[in-house]
């Protein structure tokens, strides 16, 4: 079975994750992120300011990917959570 746009931007999202030196969450830093793939896949990262932001299978269903970064709907609806990975350079995947 073909993988649908939501898997294969949910795997590119997860990749860059796990190879990024520097995860930029609306250009804020991430400083920590806390992961658990018992059960179901869930993270939790942590941005400078002490705001969290969780992210498990549900959530994964709604990233968008637009020019090179992550689009993650916010709470409140009103707008993206705009997720960048970097290492030496921005990351960009390369299977979208």
């Amino acid at each position: 079975m073909a993988k649908t746009t939501e898997q294969k931007v949910a795997d590119a999202f997860k990749t860059l994750l796990n190879r990024a030196e520097q995860v930029r969450v609306d250009n804020i830093k991430v400083t920590s992120g806390t992961a658990s793939c018992i059960g179901k896949w869930s993270m939790t990262l942590k941005l400078q300011g002490g705001k969290e932001i969780k992210l498990d299978d549900e959530s994964l269903s709604t990233i968008k990917y637009d020019k090179g970064d992550f689009l993650l709907p916010t709470e409140d609806g009103k707008k993206d959570a705009r997720i960048t990975f970097y290492s030496m350079k921005k990351e960009i995947p390369r299977h979208i």
